[in-house]
């Protein structure tokens, strides 16, 4: 008979707005200091419907989507299904399937977001940013972004890695979609691996892309996921390789890094850690200076597709 189990109060823990480093979080620092202000420090719990006013509508423009993110974010969902599929040993949709499964989830959120429902629930219903500025698509747009989303998918199921994947055996499979985070000197870094895999002595790790290539970005997103996967699986750089798979084609682009590149990527980190400390009043504890502390965009060309338009001081 097992043991009886003490049930132990509920522990209240304070949500606190602790300093991290990812690469999504690099680029908006480098895009607009007030931008970045706002993502990181204006919406802090704006979740709370009570919260006051200004900060309540800073959090739900932070989850806003531009079209090719909303896009981009139902192909991911879509391939992680599919992926869960095999490995439950669940038979896979059918290519149109799938495919339709998808349109008909983006039909849903299209409606929803039209109604301004993300207002009310800016976690659970995807708001388009087009919607909340009134941004003019005409249909044909609409449908091209749908017709892309479905190419995408279509391409997955013809590529070569999906017949890979299928012949994995179970001990093989690593990760599929899940948030984690590591730490470089005491600075907590988070990734999310769309998918790795062993095969032998090495690490495979693919990369779902719907948009194009950046060889910058795909270099710190490489070396975080070196970094982490290393640590992890506690396997040498040397043996993990990234590939970026580009759907709307069908290309693949596998990069790997020897140890003096990441030493050089682990040092790009450090260096844009520090800049965005830097701007904080008690960077220990995370509290940053006033929002007027954090400058504006030099080229106003980026403000035009910034989620924080309707609150940003230069335009008000």
């Amino acid at each position: 008979m097992p043991p009886e189990t003490a049930t132990l109060p509920p522990v209240n823990r304070e949500l606190k707005n602790e300093f991290s480093w990812s690469k999504s979080r690099h680029e908006t620092f480098h895009e607009c200091h007030r931008k970045y202000y706002f993502q990181y420090y204006g919406s802090w719990g704006g979740w709370d419907p009570n919260a006051d006013p200004r900060t309540r509508q800073i959090y739900v423009l932070k989850n806003l989507e531009t079209r090719p993110m909303w896009m981009g974010g139902h192909v991911h969902r879509c391939v992680e299904e599919i992926l869960k599929d095999l490995k439950e040993g669940r038979e896979l949709p059918a290519p149109e399937a799938a495919v339709e499964r998808m349109i008909q989830k983006m039909r849903d959120d299209f409606k929803a977001s039209r109604a301004a429902e993300y207002r009310r629930s800016p976690k659970k219903v995807r708001g388009l940013f087009e919607h909340e500025y009134g941004v003019p698509v005409p249909p044909e747009a609409w449908k091209e972004t749908a017709d892309k989303a479905a190419q995408c998918v279509r391409n997955f199921y013809t590529s070569a890695v999906l017949e890979k994947i299928r012949r994995l055996p179970a001990a093989a499979w690593l990760e599929v979609e899940q948030r984690q985070a590591f730490e470089l000197d005491g600075l907590k870094i988070y990734v999310q691996l769309d998918f790795a895999f062993r095969e032998g002595d090495r690490i495979a790790i693919y990369d779902w892309k719907t948009g194009r290539a950046d060889a910058e970005r795909n270099d710190f997103q490489l070396a975080c996921y070196i970094l982490y996967a290393s640590g992890k699986w506690v396997v040498p750089p040397e043996k993990i390789a990234a590939t970026a798979l580009y759907l709307a084609d069908g290309t693949e682009s596998t990069g790997v890094m020897d140890v003096a590149r990441l030493e050089e990527m682990k040092e790009l980190i450090r260096e844009s850690a520090d800049e965005m400390l830097f701007p904080l009043a008690d960077p220990q504890n995370n509290v940053p200076e006033v929002e007027e502390a954090f400058e504006f965009a030099e080229d106003e060309r980026v403000c035009k597709r910034c989620n924080f338009l309707k609150v940003c001081p230069r335009f008000s």
